[in-house]
């Protein structure tokens, strides 16, 4: 009787520790803004009408080359510190490096995080940027991400960057919708994007929009964010706007033929393309952008895609795109750098 007493204790108190574990993540769970101002500004026209734009999923510079990861098969969550340093210090170089351009999207950028040492990332792009305005928005916030069991990642805060060398009128973060449940959801990013606007000498504006979708679901969710992005870029489009998106889709565009595979946790998706009208065009590079971080990277094993990537209206041209091949050395993303020129002034 003592021996069976003492399991019932054992499952009572196991189960009051899991009661009480849901109910901190429930009353601590970070809920993103629908729609925050980040910034806004009386400025003046832009001037120019073509410009340039760089995105990078930086990946917190924890998965660098070396790197495999749990949740997509590896074990590992994080890189040790030197080494995460030294990717921190490579990213902001080739930034720095890069500050030719007129806009920086940046995704995975994290501010006091476990898994990053608690470095604060964006700090040191303000500093590699100087002649840039630099913004970030929350969209991961977690108190304890208890995965994996072995070395948990711990608390989590990680933002998306976006910076610009024009003065921008208005800087908005939009979340997109939430379809997931507790617990997962608490340990997930809230996925949004930015919108940044700018008056052009038409009278209209120029929308670019900084975008990181979901990954880690079943594609529902990324479905449901991709509806939500068509509306709110066609209603711009529609009143004459000029509208950009870039950024880590975590999904193929139409053009893609690499070989995404679907894993536990990640269900490939292509984006159809008849999604948006023919007239909407999507820019792809032609080398990969992203890897599947099952193992370390090398060029003969690996698995790549391309996740990165741009959408633009029909009033928009791309005139050149280039996906920088860093064969992952500091992250498990490559950069890629366009050029688009706007129509019809």
């Amino acid at each position: 009787m003592k021996f069976l007493r003492r399991i019932l204790i054992a499952i009572s108190v196991a189960t009051l520790l899991f009661v009480a574990f849901l109910a901190i993540l429930f009353f601590t769970e970070f809920k993103s803004p629908k729609e925050q101002i980040l910034a806004q500004n009386d400025c003046e026209v832009l001037s120019c009408d073509t410009f340039s734009i760089l995105t990078w999923n930086i990946g917190y510079a924890g998965l660098d080359a070396s790197m495999d990861f749990f949740y997509e098969g590896g074990k590992q969550s994080r890189q040790n510190e030197e080494q995460t340093i030294v990717n921190m210090q490579k990213i902001c170089s080739f930034i720095k490096n890069n500050d030719t351009v007129d806009f920086v999207f940046l995704q995975e950028v994290d501010i006091n995080s476990r898994r990053s040492y608690n470095i604060n990332e964006f700090e040191q792009i303000q500093s590699s940027l100087p002649q840039f305005s630099s913004y970030f928005t929350i969209n991961y916030n977690a108190a304890f991400v208890p995965l994996p069991l072995k070395n948990p990642t711990g608390k989590v805060l990680s933002s998306l960057v976006f910076c610009t060398k024009n003065q921008v009128c208005q800087l908005t973060h939009y979340a997109y919708p939430n379809t997931m449940t507790l617990p997962s959801r608490a340990f997930l990013y809230d996925r949004c994007f930015t919108a940044a606007r700018y008056n052009l000498k038409n009278g209209k504006q120029l929308v670019i929009i900084n975008t990181h979708n979901s990954a880690f679901d079943s594609g529902n969710q990324r479905i449901e964010e991709m509806n939500f992005l068509k509306q709110f870029v066609t209603r711009e489009y529609n009143i004459g706007n000029y509208v950009v998106v870039g950024g880590d889709w975590n999904q193929t565009p139409p053009s893609c033929d690499s070989n995404t595979k679907t894993t536990e946790n990640f269900t490939a998706i292509k984006i159809s393309s008849d999604f948006f009208a023919s007239d909407w065009h999507w820019f792809a590079g032609h080398s990969p952008t992203n890897r599947y971080l099952d193992k370390p990277y090398t060029i003969e094993e690996s698995s790549t895609t391309i996740l990165d990537f741009f959408l633009a209206s029909p009033n928009v041209e791309c005139i050149d795109i280039n996906v920088v091949d860093l064969q992952f050395a500091n992250s498990d993303h490559n950069p890629v750098i366009a050029r688009f020129g706007v129509r019809s002034f």
